[in-house]
């Protein structure tokens, strides 16, 4: 699947309906103290997926090849060289973090893994965390011949954000500044959550037009399912872990416009768009007029960033979304 109007993540870089990652609490904003190594003593040797990493040393130039890599680097201080473009709306650059110049945010998210691009950032860590173009052992291993390579634990987005972050910390050596940013993402969702009383018991359902088919995310362990559970939000029963639909990703349910009248079931909906067409097509079906968090006005439409961020949350963005959704939260919590 690739990016931009194919996929329910058609932000989250073709990886979208394949995401069932599990998270205790997504995180939050804020960028913690850079410090070289936090007092990490390296050599530093990391358990992954595929094996053992050891990196001898401070890394001085790093490749972030996932988005989450990107961010967790960036806000430590990591001396990042070549990093992932964003998809989203905002340009490549994702909207919570400081700029990067083009030159760093080169590696297009297209899915591929471009080992020659990569070899000429001369990494001495290649941190893909995140990075669903890193597939099979193959791909782990092409990139160890060029740097020590990190990835996922056990599996792409199936250990929790929080988890996640810690990965990357220990690579770089910056354990302590990692728990710096998932304290402060700790406290935005207890923050939320606690200004919101009201969000306790609510029913949501996140989905997307595209085409004829609206896929919603319904998966116990998808990220935005934990996401959006931390602030007391939940599924539907009817759509609870409900079998996926042919052609569609373990988690995810189709929805036809002729059974639209399903989505009545959540007090809030939450709506990406493959395009501009799907969205006018959403908008202006009757039948879509009569949903009831269309008619009582807690249907929000999300940009492309939002769905990125609200798909596979990371301690980084998730305070950044949690403002940029406050007012249909807030809506939601006091109807």
């Amino acid at each position: 699947m690739r990016p931009r109007g194919t996929t329910l993540l058609a932000a989250l870089l073709g990886a979208a309906l394949v995401l069932t990652g599990c998270g205790a609490s997504p995180g939050g904003t804020g960028t913690a103290p850079a410090t070289p190594s936090d007092g990490a003593a390296f050599p530093v040797t990391v358990r992954h997926a595929f094996g053992e990493t050891t990196v001898p040393a401070p890394p001085q130039r790093v490749v972030a090849l996932g988005m989450n890599d990107l961010a967790v680097a960036q806000a430590v201080g990591a001396p990042v060289v070549g990093a992932v473009r964003s998809s989203g709306d905002s340009g490549p650059v994702l909207p919570y973090l400081d700029p990067l110049p083009p030159e760093v945010l080169a590696i297009e998210p297209d899915g591929t893994l471009p080992l020659e691009q990569i070899a000429a950032f001369r990494p001495d860590l290649v941190l893909g965390v995140s990075a669903f173009q890193i597939s099979d052992r193959a791909g782990y291993e092409a990139l160890s011949r060029i740097a020590p390579t990190v990835t996922y634990a056990e599996g792409l987005y199936t250990s929790s954000m929080q988890d996640d972050a810690r990965q990357i910390g220990r690579a770089l050596g910056r354990g302590d500044a990692v728990e710096t940013l998932i304290a402060e993402a700790d406290r935005r969702i207890a923050e939320t959550r606690d200004r919101l009383p009201g969000l306790a018991g609510r029913t949501y359902l996140y989905g997307q037009a595209r085409g004829e088919i609206l896929p919603m995310v319904v998966g116990e362990q998808n990220q935005s399912t934990v996401f959006l559970r931390s602030l007391g939000l939940e599924v539907p029963a009817s759509f609870r872990d409900a079998p996926a639909s042919d052609a569609l990703a373990p988690g995810t349910v189709g929805v036809s416009y002729e059974e639209v009248g399903r989505l009545s079931e959540a007090d809030l909906l939450l709506m990406t768009f493959a395009g501009a067409g799907d969205r006018a097509r959403f908008e202006g079906d009757e039948l879509v007029r009569r949903v009831r968090a269309v008619r009582q006005g807690t249907y929000t439409p999300v940009t492309l960033d939002q769905a990125i961020a609200l798909q596979a949350p990371n301690v980084v963005s998730v305070g950044w979304l949690l403002d940029g959704l406050q007012p249909a939260l807030e809506k939601v919590a006091t109807s």
